[in-house]
């Protein structure tokens, strides 16, 4: 049996409660906007996603800082983006009218299709592999 310090167990709670939260807030910030009209296919952008721009944007915008190279997450810093992204409206509104200690993006800043892009590339992250699917994890718990 491993052992896990207890610190180490209780950053661990604290960053599933932060990504817990976000995930709730961006979900009421959604369904805000939808009960107040704000159609889904507003949010669409006007051009089709740029998964290489997306990757650039990304870095460039400094995205990467606090979410970790390829949205797995940086610790205390930003929640996990990817694999398996929010959904497209959630990130945009989360850009727009940001919650916690993430950065203000108007779309002066960061136009819809160039969030458009950078959606792009972080559902292009694939799922890492289960313990299961590695063979030395899997002989290990075994």
């Amino acid at each position: 049996m491993r052992y896990v310090s207890l610190r180490t167990a209780a950053r661990a709670a604290a960053s599933m409660r932060r990504s817990f939260l976000a995930s709730v807030i961006i979900g009421a910030t959604i369904a805000a906007a939808v009960a107040i009209g704000v159609s889904p296919s507003a949010f669409a952008a006007d051009k089709p996603a740029n998964l290489a721009r997306g990757k650039q944007l990304y870095m460039a915008t400094g995205c990467y800082q606090c979410h970790g190279t390829r949205g797995e997450g940086g610790g205390n810093a930003g929640p996990r983006l990817a694999p398996g992204p929010m959904p497209y409206e959630g990130m945009l509104l989360q850009l727009r009218k940001p919650r916690a200690r993430m950065p203000l993006y108007t779309a002066v800043v960061m136009p819809d299709s160039d969030v458009a892009d950078i959606y792009a590339y972080l559902q292009s992250v694939p799922k890492g592999k289960t313990a299961s699917e590695i063979p030395m994890l899997k002989a290990i718990s075994n």
